[in-house]
């Protein structure tokens, strides 16, 4: 009996240089001989659909791009999927990078090569690295990349995790199901505001695990709404610095955003996330993202103009409430959020 022909290697390489993956495809996949799968992105949001969707053994990262940095990307990964093997690829690599990279989880740190013979000597370190297995486990540190970021890449791949946090004496835990924030508690409290005082917290440690069903499901907004008004208290001073909340926190009911909650969750018609420098990240609710991005370019330069004349220190947040639903604009570093959203119960 023949035996089965082996497993094809799946490798991701991401650069902003469409024409250095086209000669790394060719050069490669010459190399492999069919045994590896090669797939190329030349931006990190095309690479996080590419690994959702094939699951590559490992990925080649660009130090160099725009956006979104291959260090800073590296980082990314070894939060949200911890089990890749992430390997940084640069024509200009200095000490003080490599060793960057390498403390924050890559595997291996290459140079670009030109030279056929160059080519051979990084095939065959890649090629023997993938025969190893993914490393056991992740411990992350809250520095660059942070719980809402996290929990920004997990929703988006409609991924299913617990992510547990430690700050000083205590611990807290957000259940992903789906990509559906739907349960947290910390310290004394359950549902928001738990999840807000996690998200409020100053720094800590986490680790991501795989999914266990909570106790009750205390959650349903949307994690875009969520992570909204997690970024508004934040910004008004709801801060944790890892103790137990006081104990009227417990007892206090979430705010409502200028009335009422109504009876029933709203419909969320439209959503727009891009990333602090602009780029599309999440569109959903109509054919073109275009007349959102326009809302977001126009009240972001009517919040400088306001910050300019008024002695009150940045304006981030734009929100119109309507009988018939609410639009919010959030314009802030690390993020930029079109949402719209209509009400179900006419009598909210």
């Amino acid at each position: 009996m023949p035996e089965a022909a082996p497993r094809q290697k799946r490798f991701l390489f991401v650069d902003d240089d469409p024409d250095f993956l086209a000669v790394l495809r060719e050069m490669f996949g010459r190399l492999a001989k069919g045994r590896w799968e090669i797939a190329t992105a030349d931006n990190h949001a095309a690479a996080l659909a590419q690994i959702e969707r094939s699951r590559p053994d490992v990925v080649v990262l660009d130090v160099n791009m725009p956006v979104m940095d291959g260090l800073q990307f590296l980082r990314l990964l070894r939060r949200t999927h911890p089990a890749l093997q992430v390997v940084m690829l640069t024509s200009r690599g200095d000490e003080q990078t490599r060793q960057a990279c390498l403390d924050s989880g890559a595997v291996m740190f290459l140079q670009k090569v030109i030279a056929p013979k160059g080519f051979q000597a990084v095939f065959a370190a890649l090629d023997t690295m993938a025969e190893s297995g993914p490393p056991s486990g992740f411990r992350g540190l809250m520095r660059q990349v942070g719980l809402p970021e996290v929990l920004q890449m997990e929703c988006l791949g409609r991924k299913s995790s617990v992510l547990e946090v430690f700050a000083n004496r205590s611990r807290g835990r957000i259940f992903i199901q789906d990509g559906s924030i739907v349960h947290a508690e910390f310290a004394s409290l359950e549902g928001e505001a738990a999840l807000y005082g996690l998200l409020a917290l100053r720094g800590g440690e986490f680790n991501l695990h795989a999914f266990t069903p909570p106790e009750r499901v205390s959650i349903q907004g949307h994690y875009e709404f969520l992570l909204m008004e997690a970024a508004r208290l934040r910004d008004e001073g709801a801060q944790f610095d890892g103790a137990e909340p006081p104990a009227e926190a417990a007892s206090a009911p979430a705010p409502a955003p200028l009335e009422a909650l109504p009876a029933e969750p709203p419909r969320i018609e439209e959503v727009l996330l891009c990333s602090g420098s602009g780029e599309v990240l999440h569109y959903h609710g109509g054919e073109s993202a275009d007349p959102a991005l326009s809302l977001l370019s126009q009240v972001e330069q009517q919040a400088l103009q306001l910050s300019g004349l008024a002695p009150l220190g940045r304006f981030d947040r734009f929100e119109v409430v309507l009988k018939s639903g609410r639009i919010v604009c959030l314009v802030q570093p690390h993020l930029r959020l079109v949402a719209r959203s209509t009400r179900t119960s006419p009598g909210a």
